[in-house]
């Protein structure tokens, strides 16, 4: 049978607008946007515009927009160069970064990279809903506390983050935010005003456009340098020649997700609650949702199956593409320069389940109620098989 493809969230379809909009920057317009020949202005227009369609969904301007490789290009750079930047010219003590215990990998790893140059972090651990406490964040600032990180939505299980709470509390105290909103952009409203933020990373092909294009958006007046060298493009930020391309996909995605982002979290939140519905009917009994109490974003059903793993319900269902399975050797930042009592908050929160129970399941736009069903038979089905 054809694959049923319900992993949206590590990765989307290009969308046929998305595609269509590229094809001309693949073939006929392939000239380097720097150069002021014919061919390079229609490249650059191209750049410019899309920046403009990017900058409308996230309600910022377009000359906040900076373009990546890809999200973890994008928070690199906007941790790395803005935690370089501002701990220039202090007073000697070391600067503190605060992160939450449900950051993605590329967040952790810089981290760890700031450790080691002499950043002093902490880390916010979730509750058993999987949101962070806005108290906690609260608690852990000192007086040189310089950024927080804090994930927008979780990519394992949804949740989405109390981030105009602690937006408020870094405005009260200058403390930069930074948001990382790979699994929210184009999802849920992402105004980065009314979030309060200063920087946001976004990757293209969590929303519909192409692999190998992300963006950061940098308020203005928030001090960052480069942490890649060659020839200075985006203002000065990245070197490297512009992915025509990509970044002409990632404006027409933008546009995609402004038009139908309420039309499509709707949907998308009566597939997750009807297909959990339609699971636990067929499975006859109780199948517990993780966040289910608090917002999560609509595309994400994080469910863990009694005494199935999600590694054996893959090897079971080859024809059915989900995840992420459990890691059980997660690699957190180390843990040296921290005080005692700040150690231990390295564990994972009770919900940033290393739990090897933990299915997640992700819609989009191009999932079909035959799928689902298709699916749900199947999960079930293989359900009964490892139970017995």
């Amino acid at each position: 049978m054809r694959s049923i493809y319900l992993d949206y969230s590590s990765s989307t379809p290009v969308a046929a607008s998305v595609r269509d909009s590229m094809l001309p920057f693949l073939s006929e317009f392939y000239g380097h946007p720097a150069r002021c020949h014919w061919y390079g202005r229609a490249a650059q227009e191209a750049v410019e515009d899309a920046r403009s369609h990017l900058a409308s969904l996230l309600s910022c301007h377009p000359s906040e927009i900076v373009f990546t490789s890809s999200g973890t290009e994008s928070v690199n750079l906007g941790i790395l160069g803005v935690c370089r930047s501002i701990s220039k010219g202090g007073n000697g003590e070391p600067a503190h970064l605060i992160i939450s215990t449900l950051e993605h990998a590329c967040v952790t790893r810089c981290a760890e990279q700031l450790q080691r140059e002499g950043w002093q972090i902490s880390f916010v651990r979730c509750n058993a809903d999987g949101v962070v406490q806005v108290e906690e964040f609260a608690a852990a600032i000192r007086p040189n506390t310089r950024m927080i990180s804090l994930i927008h939505a979780s990519h394992r299980i949804g949740t989405v983050q109390p981030i105009e709470q602690i937006a408020e509390l870094c405005q009260a105290r200058d403390i930069l935010l930074h948001t990382d909103a790979a699994q929210s952009i184009g999802k849920i409203d992402c105004n980065v005003d009314d979030l309060g933020i200063d920087l946001l990373s976004l990757s293209g092909h969590k929303f519909y456009a192409p692999k190998g294009i992300g963006a950061l958006y940098v308020r203005l007046g928030v001090p960052i340098e480069p942490i890649l060298f060659g020839e200075s493009y985006e203002t000065g930020l990245r070197p490297g020649t512009a992915n025509v391309p990509g970044i002409v996909g990632l404006g027409q995605a933008a546009k995609l997700a402004l038009a139908g982002l309420e039309k499509g979290m709707d949907r998308t939140s009566e597939m997750r609650d009807r297909f959990h519905h339609q699971l636990e009917s067929l499975i006859g009994k109780p199948l517990p949702i993780h966040g289910e109490h608090v917002r999560r974003v609509p595309g994400i059903l994080s469910i863990e199956l009694p005494g199935v793993t999600a590694e054996a319900m893959q090897r079971r269902l080859p024809e059915i593409c989900f995840g992420p399975t459990h890691r059980s050797s997660s690699k957190k930042p180390s843990a040296a320069p921290c005080a005692p009592a700040e150690c231990q908050q390295l564990a994972y929160g009770p919900t940033e389940l290393q739990s090897p129970y933990l299915l997640r399941i992700s819609f989009g736009w191009t999932t079909s109620e035959e799928e689902l069903q298709q699916a749900a038979q199947l999960i079930a089905s293989a359900f009964e098989a490892l139970v017995d």
